[in-house]
């Protein structure tokens, strides 16, 4: 039976660091991928430790939202790469197929993951 890799796999993989550092460094920030069934952080009240501070705020609220847009981004093309055949395994492999070109399969899709989520990331900064 084929192995799925979950999406915490998935954002490991090295052509999606690639695509994150990219479009990231841009951006000037560093974005940590929060792995799947983390504790939620427990979100505190800014307005008593930034009031009067506004350039705190905005960059408090710019990183948090960065971080959730971007993994939200991630699932996306995710998501949509399923729809088409090309990028389905079972279009190319058998189950005994996958056994043997797993690792081929995974760089294959997530290369191209990574282009589509780089490129999507290019576009809205521009």
């Amino acid at each position: 039976m084929a192995k799925s890799r979950t999406l915490n796999e998935i954002r490991q993989s090295k052509e999606f660091q690639t695509a994150k550092e990219t479009v990231l460094s841009d951006q000037g920030g560093k974005y940590t991928v929060p792995y799947k069934g983390a504790d939620p952080v427990p979100v505190k009240s800014k307005t008593v430790d930034t009031l009067g501070r506004t350039d705190v705020a905005v960059d408090e609220i710019v990183d948090t939202l960065t971080t959730h847009m971007f993994d939200i981004i991630f699932e996306a093309v995710n998501d949509e790469m399923h729809k088409y055949t090309v990028f389905q395994e079972q279009t190319y492999l058998t189950d005994e197929g996958m056994d043997i070109f797993e690792e081929q399969w995974f760089e294959f899709y997530h290369e191209h993951h990574g282009e589509i989520l780089g490129r999507i990331m290019k576009t809205l900064t521009n």
